[in-house]
This record gives C-alpha cells, sequence and structure tokens, in this order.
C-alpha cells in the first residue's frame, strides 16, 4: 500500500506519479479530500503527530524477521 496524489478532471482521477500497474488492474483507493484553500494547514497541524511514538529501526527488524521465517 502507498500514498499518491492525483487530479479528479471530468470524472477521471488521474496519477500524479507513474503506477507500476499492468493495464487493467483492479486497485482499491482510499480517497482523502483536504478543505478548500487549508491543504497547508492541515499539513502544518499534523507535521510531526508521530515523532516518538515508535521505533522505525524496530519496525524495520519485525519486517525483515517475518521475511526471513517465510524464506523469502
Amino acid at each position: 500500500m502507498r500514498n499518491i496524489r492525483a487530479k479528479f478532471f471530468d470524472g477521471v482521477l488521474i496519477p500524479q506519479e507513474r503506477l507500476d500497474l499492468k493495464e487493467g488492474a483492479d486497485v482499491v483507493l482510499a480517497i482523502t479530500v483536504p478543505p478548500p484553500g487549508r491543504t497547508l494547514e492541515a499539513l502544518r497541524t499534523t507535521a510531526g503527530a508521530w515523532k516518538r511514538t515508535h521505533d522505525p529501526e524496530a519496525l524495520k527488524r519485525a519486517i525483515y524477521a517475518g521475511r526471513t521465517l517465510r524464506g523469502t
């Protein structure tokens, strides 16, 4: 799962970055629409909200350990 930005024109979402998908692939979208004119404010109020709430190195170790157990 990853987040990407897209523009909505004429009933179609247009990704703002290249997607590595096969033609005709089904995807699931979770859409967040920032309030008009408040995008920067929303970013500023949430910036750093996760700081010191988790250990990214521990997460990496857990991911790699899980891969090792499955042999991938």
